[in-house]
């Protein structure tokens, strides 16, 4: 497993402020961590070659599947690539079968994270196996990454589908791990989350991935906000899975996650942040918008000790317009609806008692490097994704079916209503031609009549003054507020405070009064 230096990438001058020399003194320790690695791994593929030849023959090169070749018939191996491995050689020349490097709970062909051999004896002075030079920067960090720790494989499984393998992650042997994975079958711009943590039972030392962090937010044109009342409060979830939020600065944003997930810590400390251009590449994260890797460490008080915790990210935004829509009578502009989606990709954070995190950043690369996803959950995940969007499409495409639907039965009884009226009228100029009649009785005073107000309602309209022509107009009854800009432009609401120049209307509108 290689630990390359551009896990974190910076400059001493990109510091913040004073607290964050540590991140400079990391990046020596991954350096010399990678050059000894590469010196170790350059001597086992000498030395094991004969016997990759010989054992796995038919074994395609790639993928770690040679290595995991090489770790079945352990038992088999050269003495010469045992001790370049690291393996003890016993004098008889067989291999110790008890291996706690071979025993990693799931390893596979297919993984491209192999368990990693700590280095026991050095290799044999021959022509296939070349001295190792030591690391001169830091052997005795070198030998804390290397010597000192055993790494073992984790497996992070899927209940919903069987215990399927989705990930692995090699964590110290020793210390405890614990995952969680779950689907959401109705999120679908967020239908799965996933979890993992390891700690150190003999000290404060622990690892911890969180999952995707997912917001949404919403900006609606001023002529359609009419259509958007109440909604989803800033915080909470959406129906498609995101939480409702308005996007923040990368920095301020992980700030909030921090005191989100260490609420109740006691003296806590903000000790620096740092940016980090190549965080998502060494990561291995899939492209997404604007991504922006950055870091921000604290201290805190945990079981009365001191301690402190680097927290990583992927920042991730981009903003996206509304499609056309016409539906029935109903047509929206092509960007009436603006989503933003932001968050983070790869949160995690490392801790460790204070003063020490700066030692053991290699250990918690390590562990942040060696992901692996497996490539058939990959696969089901995206089918399931690809079904929950086509369902959810095809539910908006019924959805736009029911509402031309609902306005052709609603035109066909408009209609009907004109015929009624019609006739009503036709019945109505009959009885005021009729000589012997007399509607005054009907009447309350004013120039219209009770009969022409009851005419108004069984044709859902209201009668107002138009000031554009100086006479009445009709205007739907669907709203009590009518306005208009004296040019033939009319607006109904019954919003008592709506104002077609607040909804970003162009002109000057006047409201209009009911025709008495």
């Amino acid at each position: 497993m290689e630990c390359k230096g551009t896990f974190i990438q910076f400059a001493p001058k990109q510091l913040r402020n004073a607290g964050l020399v540590w991140l400079a003194i990391v990046s020596v320790y991954l350096t010399a961590a990678q050059s000894a690695h590469a010196q170790d791994m350059a001597a086992i593929r000498a030395a094991c070659t004969a016997d990759a030849q010989k054992l796995c023959a038919g074994v395609q090169p790639g993928g770690g599947r040679v290595v995991a070749c090489l770790k079945q018939h352990k038992d088999s191996l050269s003495d010469g690539c045992k001790q370049a491995a690291g393996l003890p050689v016993t004098p008889s020349g067989s291999s110790d079968s008890g291996d706690d490097s071979s025993k990693s709970a799931g390893s596979s062909a297919g993984s491209t994270a192999p368990t990693p051999a700590p280095a026991k004896s050095a290799p044999p002075k021959s022509a296939s196996a070349p001295k190792i030079a030591p690391a001169a920067a830091a052997s005795a960090n070198t030998t804390a990454y290397k010597g000192s720790e055993k790494f073992a494989e984790r497996i992070i499984a899927d209940p919903d589908h069987q215990g399927m393998r989705v990930a692995t992650l090699r964590v110290p042997e020793k210390w405890k791990f614990e995952s969680k994975m779950e689907w959401h079958y109705g999120w679908v711009e967020y239908p799965f989350s996933g979890s993992s943590q390891a700690e150190n039972p003999d000290n404060a030392e622990a690892y911890f991935q969180y999952p995707l962090v997912r917001f949404d937010s919403i900006e609606v044109a001023p002529q359609m906000r009419q259509y958007n009342r109440g909604g989803t409060k800033p915080g909470d979830r959406m129906a498609t899975g995101p939480a409702n939020l308005a996007p923040l600065p990368a920095i301020q944003a992980m700030e909030m996650l921090i005191k989100k997930i260490r609420p109740n810590v006691t003296n806590l400390k903000w000790l620096g942040q740092q940016d980090l251009p190549g965080l998502a590449k060494a990561l291995k994260l899939a492209p997404w918008p604007n991504q922006h890797g950055i870091a921000i460490k604290i201290g805190y008080d945990l079981n009365g000790q001191p301690v402190e915790e680097a927290f990583f990210g992927v920042y991730y935004i981009t903003k996206v317009g509304s499609d056309a829509v016409s539906a029935g009578h109903e047509h929206i502009a092509a960007g009436a609806f603006q989503q933003t989606n932001w968050g983070f990709q790869g949160l995690q954070s490392f801790r460790a008692p204070a003063g020490t995190l700066e030692k053991r950043m290699p250990v918690f690369c390590v562990i942040a490097k060696s992901w692996y996803v497996n490539p058939e959950w990959s696969r089901l995940a995206e089918a399931i994704g690809k079904k929950m969007q086509d369902d959810f499409n095809q539910k908006l495409k019924e959805g736009l079916d029911q509402i031309v639907a609902a306005e052709k039965i609603m035109d066909q009884t408009m209609r009907q209503q004109a015929a009624f009226q019609a006739n009503f009228d036709k019945q109505e100029e009959a009885f005021r031609n009729t000589p012997a009649a007399d509607d005054s009785y009907l009447r309350d005073g004013g120039a219209r009549s009770a009969a022409d107000h009851w005419d108004d309602l069984i044709r859902g309209v209201d009668t107002v003054n138009d000031p554009s022509t100086g006479g009445t107009t009709q205007l739907s009854n669907a709203g009590q507020y009518h306005f208009t800009d004296g040019f033939g432009n009319y607006r109904t609401t019954d919003d008592a405070n709506y104002t077609p120049e607040q909804a970003g209307e162009v002109g000057s509108w006047t409201r209009m009064s009911e025709a008495q």
